[in-house]
């Protein structure tokens, strides 16, 4: 064989070698692509001492992260499967996916007058409540929810959310919120993993909170999974529906009032926050939210007492209940009794 029928012969064999290998140039990178569904609408209140008012969940689409869990994945060629496996998991870690693109799910199986979401927060495996005030919609308090959620919860390891509207009228007279449903829909979400479920209740919510508390006490979880997981913020409402065994049964108990000292104005319900706090000091007791700085005027207790929700309120004389728990825009969202009472009360990841 002369020099270039040897030097064809080499490159044949090189080629060869090559495409058994896998490793030939050119290869398609694949595209692993998920979508998000759209979410539901439903019906809530009207705010804080006005009309009543349609209230709806704003249905988005999301999109899958890194990974794209629940999407299609195609492979175009042996190059294009190992890109897709250093994108996964011998790769970066996925992102999660955006909170606000999740959309809130709605209906029989979530309960009336709730939303909720997964949020698929790769730092914990936690849970979060969130009870709005008498006559607050569903899509203010989920708009509450949010701003909790990219403030303080995505950090604090909260993965399953829910929001919850205000009740019908201001002692929850009706029980008509779907709290059964909300236990439900937990249980099947706790576990070893889950190191705190958060409740927070303002105002009238308190009451439709004490419910739930009441049915995990009562029997509605009979393995005992949210025993002492349960922390519970009652900010500015009352204590009615708690007895001393559903408080025990709660990791902590802290009952928040709040104090505007730049005008010596309280909130209303200071005076039965303390009374509360001094029941079951134990758990948790009483809190003061500082409130100096929301611009409230003097006198203007309702202002102080939104103050709980939305650092600035929007209205220095009143409450605006949906403006106050929808509208976060240079109006930051409360979390200090959160933060203050985080350690204590095991609020990590």
């Amino acid at each position: 064989m002369n020099a270039l029928a040897r030097r064809f012969a080499s490159l044949a064999l090189g080629v060869a070698l090559a495409s058994a290998l896998g490793c030939t140039s050119g290869g398609d990178a694949s595209t692993i692509e998920g979508t998000g569904g759209s979410g539901a609408s439903g019906d809530g209140s009207g705010g804080m001492g006005g009309s009543g008012r349609e209230a709806s969940v704003s249905s988005a689409s999301g999109s899958g992260g890194a990974g794209g869990a629940g999407g299609a994945a195609t492979t175009t060629s042996s190059a294009s499967a190992s890109s897709a496996a250093s994108s996964g998991a011998g790769g970066a870690m996925p992102m999660d996916p955006d909170f606000d693109s999740i959309p809130w799910q709605q209906g029989a199986g979530v309960g009336f007058g709730v939303a909720r979401k997964d949020s698929e927060n790769s730092l914990g495996e936690n849970a979060f409540i969130g009870y709005g005030g008498y006559n607050v919609p569903l899509d203010a308090a989920c708009a509450w929810t949010t701003a909790l959620y990219h403030a303080t919860l995505k950090d604090r390891g909260v993965r399953y959310v829910y929001c919850v509207q205000g009740p019908s009228d201001p002692s929850y007279s009706q029980f008509e919120i779907g709290n059964s449903k909300i236990v439900k829909n937990l249980l099947t979400q706790v576990g070893p993993a889950t190191h705190f479920i958060l409740a927070l209740a303002h105002s009238s919510g308190s009451f439709v909170a004490h419910e739930l508390l009441g049915q995990l006490h009562g029997g509605l979880d009979p393995n005992g999974l949210t025993d002492q997981k349960v922390v519970y913020f009652d900010l500015d409402g009352g204590t009615s529906g708690l007895t001393a065994p559903i408080v025990d049964r709660l990791r902590n108990a802290y009952f928040v009032g709040a104090h505007d000292g730049s005008t010596g104005t309280n909130s209303p319900n200071l005076g039965v926050m303390q009374n509360g706090g001094a029941a079951y000091a134990g758990k948790g007791g009483f809190f003061q939210y500082d409130a100096s700085g929301s611009g409230c005027d003097a006198g203007a207790k309702w202002c102080v007492h939104i103050s709980l929700i939305n650092q600035m309120p929007h209205d220095p004389a009143n409450a605006q209940a949906v403006n106050d728990y929808s509208d976060f825009n240079g109006h930051p969202v409360t979390t200090a009794y959160i933060a203050k009472k985080a350690a204590e009360a095991g609020l990590a990841p």
